[in-house]
């Protein structure tokens, strides 16, 4: 099981208390292959609704009732959400991202792992995977599991909000070469293991999985849930919304 960050661990909660605060730095992102490069800017992950990409607002649209927001972040989608009048508990792994959600008015924020989310959260209607957090399932061995524990703890018109990374879309040699890895040591092809490091701090390697859009609706499939909504983003990027395969809402 994932466990919380310590703080001097904690890369991405330093880079948004230092956003919070004025500060600017750059956040990186590194592969277990050597590459690297800058990975999304802080203000990203503050952008008020009206600054979101077109196909982020269409999905949000289907936000409905309890929402469970996993890697809240600096808490954009949470905020949202409350402003709609709707409960959301927040989850974070990171401290410094629990004490910015905290500070900028998410009532229930907690700093816990995906894999420690279990039925005593009690049950909700909409479940929050965005920012690339649908990829926190982990491995393609960890997806289904996780998928049927939240369809379990999700009412019988729950949804999954979520957005991923096509990885054959747009990859270069060292992408490809890295997919063909996975594939000799029996992984899927999306699956990354990554660490963010900002200013000296730098987080554990983690395993995150990019979906390809055409195998989104076998995943879901498998754990009792399908494709209600499917829209592209930026080029690689898609939106999904999943609901519960055989209920309507």
């Amino acid at each position: 099981m994932a466990r919380p960050l310590l703080e001097e661990d904690d890369a991405f909660g330093r880079l948004l208390l230092d956003h919070l605060s004025g500060e600017t730095g750059q956040l990186f992102l590194e592969l277990d292959d050597r590459r690297a490069g800058p990975a999304l800017p802080a203000d990203v992950f503050f952008a008020e609704h009206r600054e979101w990409p077109a196909a982020e607002r269409h999905v949000f649209e289907s936000v409905q009732g309890r929402v469970l927001d996993v890697g809240c972040g600096a808490g954009r989608h949470a905020l949202e959400a409350q402003r709609r009048g709707l409960d959301v508990v927040a989850i974070d792994l990171s401290p410094g991202a629990v004490e910015v959600c905290r500070e900028r008015g998410v009532r229930d924020v907690r700093l816990l792992p995906l894999d420690a989310v279990d039925a005593t959260l009690g049950v909700f209607d909409t479940v929050l995977m965005m920012c690339g957090n649908f990829g926190l399932v982990g491995t393609a061995d960890g997806a289904v599991p996780m998928l049927r524990l939240l369809h379990a703890i999700t009412t019988p018109t729950g949804r999954i909000v979520l957005d991923s990374v096509d990885p054959y879309d747009g990859a270069d040699a060292a992408d490809l070469a890295y997919q063909e890895r996975n594939r000799a040591r029996g992984r899927a092809p999306g699956e990354v293991t990554i660490r963010l490091r900002y200013r000296g701090l730098v987080t554990p390697w983690y395993e995150l999985l990019n979906v390809p859009a055409r195998e989104l609706k076998d995943l879901a499939s498998a754990a009792g849930w399908t494709v209600a909504d499917l829209v592209d983003g930026d080029p690689g990027e898609y939106y999904a919304v999943l609901e519960k395969a055989g209920e309507s809402s």
